[in-house]
């Protein structure tokens, strides 16, 4: 059986939709280019690879090969770091997908924070 995705041109919910999509950010968004992976939380779902096309305080707008359904919780990793988020819309582009994803969780520097904790936990 395949999953339905919802496909929305602004990072608005379905029913708050309006005839001109809005520009609804919050937070000032930085343009980057990063490779990434992107897992969707409680499936079996394989890992997708991703780019990561820009990102702000409380959220992620990725690139990838194929949708993710609207209202998925998602982990993305990159470099030494972890997003949980959900998705807010998803927007075929070109040959791909643009998905809005808003930043639940963070951690960054997953390493030091890894080695902290053996450290601290070895005190005890």
């Amino acid at each position: 059986m395949r999953q339905k995705t919802m496909v929305v041109d602004a990072p608005i919910a379905p029913a708050q939709q309006q005839s001109q999509p809005s520009d609804q950010r919050q937070a000032e968004r930085h343009q980057v280019r990063l490779s990434a992976i992107v897992s969707v939380i409680g499936t079996s779902a394989p890992v997708i690879r991703c780019e990561i096309q820009n990102i702000s305080e409380r959220g992620v707008q990725i690139w990838l090969d194929q949708p993710l359904q609207y209202a998925s919780l998602v982990r993305i990793e990159y470099d030494d770091s972890l997003i949980l988020g959900e998705v807010v819309y998803c927007k075929q582009e070109q040959a791909g997908w643009l998905v809005g994803i808003h930043a639940e969780q963070a951690l960054f520097g997953l390493t030091a924070l890894a080695g902290l904790f053996w450290t601290l936990n070895r005190r005890t």
